[in-house]
């Protein structure tokens, strides 16, 4: 039951850090939709849900996408949350985690460096995913 509790716990507190973040750049994405697409739309006859998912979904789709990756690599990397509040205990460890106890807790340099190589090998599609679709966004303007 603790670990389960412990869990819930750990994701509000990190929804709560980054949601600030993550309403910030999407209302600035949001703000930047011409009123006459929207306008264009109601006319047209769409009811809100229509316009949210056909028409406001699709002109912030690169700004949601790029919000998505950063809360995907944090995810990945995330520590400080975890480390202060359980120290990883209660079934609550993470790859960061791993890596910090076999590296400076048990000196365990080999299993603590393998674990840093993982956490990259895991973040490095993700980037690369990131970097691609940035990239092929400037060559369209």
């Amino acid at each position: 039951m603790n670990e389960v509790v412990n869990n819930f716990a750990l994701i509000a507190i990190y929804v709560w850090s980054w949601t600030g973040f993550s309403v910030v750049i999407l209302s600035a994405a949001l703000k930047g939709v011409p009123d006459e697409i929207i306008e264009a739309a109601k006319i047209d006859g769409a009811n809100r849900f229509t316009l949210f998912w056909r028409v406001l979904v699709p002109m912030i789709a690169p700004t949601l996408t790029v919000v998505t990756i950063t809360m995907v690599i944090n995810i990945l990397k995330i520590f400080d949350v975890v480390y202060v509040n359980t120290g990883g205990d209660f079934h609550t460890s993470v790859i960061a985690q791993a890596f910090y106890d076999q590296l400076f807790t048990f000196q365990n340099y080999g299993l603590g460096s393998a674990w840093a190589v993982v956490l990259t090998l895991v973040i490095l599609p993700v980037m690369y995913i990131n970097l691609r679709r940035i990239r092929a966004e400037r060559g369209s303007r």
